[in-house]
């Protein structure tokens, strides 16, 4: 397509949308549109949701218009995408169409307490903004009791998170000297915890809560939640304050587009991020990417960031006749929290054979530091704030 305009439109702009639109532009002059669509006028710092629910910040400073965007050279659109043809690479847009010459599909997932009987009406929901903004009152007036945490669903964004949410309550109790008064439970289907960290990882996590007195079941799965309880298959976990991980879905408009092929989610190329639709890519938790040995690549703002950054590359080199963008390689990171300024670090090569390749490098403040210049550094290079 060298030598003439192009259009990419990007649904969705949390961090692959974001990274897909400023890299793109990077590459590209203004001849080419590039289009970034949310239901939304605002980006939220979605990390920042935990340190609000112990009181360490506030939740307005991860807060960013997208708006500002348009400095950069983005035509940035509010509307709901009411539809997608992937074929003909058109969206709906509160019901007008726009056509591409390449389209992205970052629309994400959502939490869907609305799955588990009873789980929206009587436990907190920890990727919920304004759920988790009510949270932090009863925490903050906390003086003793029970507090469930429970894995509802898989898959769901940011696997740590609950586990963090885990260690931060923990340090919160101790730090107000009224640990000894306050039980913390956590429950997860899975076989283990943070199966995402690899073995050694998660057995760490599990001698972490052991040494802190964090009680903790596995292989338990959710049946449904009650005033003051949560109800599993065999038996219930009593609480004063019940917090949960949903079950998560793409957008409705998704699953109806035909994109999930049946699935819930989008399967795309691992290398490439390309749908089976010639122009049309799929990035972030909106994607299902198979793992060997049987796992799936982890719903995380990071991998979200790095796809968009390859996808902007695929696409400026078809636009100008380049090589084609090496493949996406399955690498990435994150930062575990553990409270009282401290973090863990952990790596993986996620595309590794014969299974993936994931450790804990260390703990320390050092992480939690690097943890808190992530969150800087990207509304700086986005925003400009």
């Amino acid at each position: 397509m060298a030598g003439r305009t192009t259009r990419t439109l990007i649904l969705g702009a949390g961090f692959g949308g974001i990274a897909t639109a400023l890299a793109l532009r990077r590459r590209l002059d203004a001849r080419h549109e590039i289009v970034l669509v949310d239901r939304r006028d605002r980006f939220f710092m979605g990390l920042r949701k935990l340190w609000v629910m112990v009181g360490l910040a506030e939740l307005e400073e991860g807060v960013r218009p997208l708006s500002a965007l348009r400095e950069r050279g983005i035509d940035v659109r509010r509307a709901e995408v009411t539809g997608i043809d992937a074929a003909s690479r058109r969206a709906w847009l509160d019901g007008g169409a726009v056509d591409a010459d390449y389209l992205v599909i970052a629309l994400g997932a959502e939490p869907r307490p609305d799955l588990v009987p009873g789980l929206a009406d009587h436990a907190f929901d920890l990727y919920d903004v304004d759920s988790v903004k009510e949270l932090a009152h009863p925490i903050a007036a906390f003086n003793g009791g029970r507090i469930a945490i429970a894995i509802a669903g898989l898959p769901y964004k940011c696997p740590p998170a609950p586990y963090e949410a885990a260690f931060l309550l923990d340090h919160r109790f101790r730090d107000a000297g009224i640990r000894d008064r306050v039980t913390i439970t956590f429950t997860t289907l899975q076989p283990r915890l943070l199966p995402n960290a690899g073995e050694e990882g998660a057995a760490a996590i599990a001698a972490e809560f052991e040494r802190r007195g964090i009680e903790y079941h596995t292989d338990r799965e959710l049946l449904r939640a009650e005033a003051g309880r949560f109800v599993f298959e065999d038996g219930e976990e009593p609480f004063d304050i019940g917090i949960a991980v949903p079950p998560h879905l793409p957008p409705a408009v998704v699953r109806e587009s035909g994109l999930t092929e049946g699935g819930d989610w989008i399967p795309v190329d691992p290398g490439t991020l390309e749908t089976r639709h010639p122009g049309v890519y799929a990035i972030g938790d909106v994607v299902h990417i198979p793992l060997a040995g049987g796992a799936a690549l982890p719903k995380a703002g990071l991998f979200a960031e790095a796809h968009g950054r390859h996808v902007a590359a695929a696409i400026a080199a078809q636009v100008e006749g380049g090589p084609p963008a090496p493949p996406f390689g399955g690498h990435g990171h994150c930062y575990l929290e553990l409270g009282g300024g401290e973090a863990a670090l952990i790596e993986g090569a996620f595309y590794a054979l014969p299974k993936p390749s994931v450790r804990i490098v260390g703990t320390g403040p050092e992480y939690a530091r690097a943890k808190r210049a992530f969150e800087t550094d990207r509304l700086r290079e986005w925003f400009g704030r």
